[in-house]
């Protein structure tokens, strides 16, 4: 899941992937598998769906391959719980959907951070998901600046300023604006 551009690298705690491993497609009945980025364990979990947040039930931290991780209380007290509830829920409720109707979905932040709030704070998670709307938008061929402006509820200056820092921390191409919004592979 995580982006194979260069402007668009992975932050700690993303999530990398998620695979079904048992139970079938769209239920919740079944062991989903999900490794998050820079993490020393893949972790299988069981979650229920219904009302409200998805509930974790069963959870079990495997070591990424070729690594004897210890499992101490430290480790456990930093499973991001609700992260892994969330992703195990949407790999559900979207990614087993047919193509059509998953492809719909286009909250690209969502998929990596699915716990993640948008609020106030402009932190890494922040200008990540403003690039990644601002290429989405072009891809579309969708006005990028108008398109971000408009998921955010801002200003087109604030978008401009939001544009300039995802430049600085390297979530955007530095040329972007000068190439009609392509990224530079």
């Amino acid at each position: 899941m995580a982006s194979d551009s260069p402007h668009q690298k992975p932050l700690t705690g993303d999530v990398e992937s998620v695979t079904r491993i048992s139970g079938k497609k769209c239920n919740d009945n079944g062991i989903i598998e999900i490794r998050l980025v820079d993490h020393p364990h893949r972790y299988r979990v069981r979650v229920k769906v219904g009302r409200g947040a998805p509930k974790l039930i069963e959870l079990h931290l495997i070591p990424v391959e070729n690594t004897l991780a210890e499992i101490d209380t430290d480790t456990v007290r930093t499973v991001p719980l609700r992260r892994l509830a969330n992703a195990a829920a949407r790999h559900i409720g979207i990614d087993e959907l047919p193509f059509d109707v998953a492809g719909k979905y286009d909250d690209l932040t969502a998929r990596l951070r699915p716990d993640h709030k948008r609020g106030r704070k402009l932190d890494d998670v922040h200008y990540r998901d403003v690039a990644q709307m601002l290429n989405f938008a072009h891809e579309c061929g969708l006005s990028p600046r108008e398109y971000v402006k408009e998921k955010f509820s801002s200003s087109v200056p604030t978008v401009d300023r939001w544009i300039k820092v995802a430049k600085e921390r390297g979530f955007l191409d530095p040329n972007w604006s000068n190439n009609n919004g392509h990224n530079v592979q």
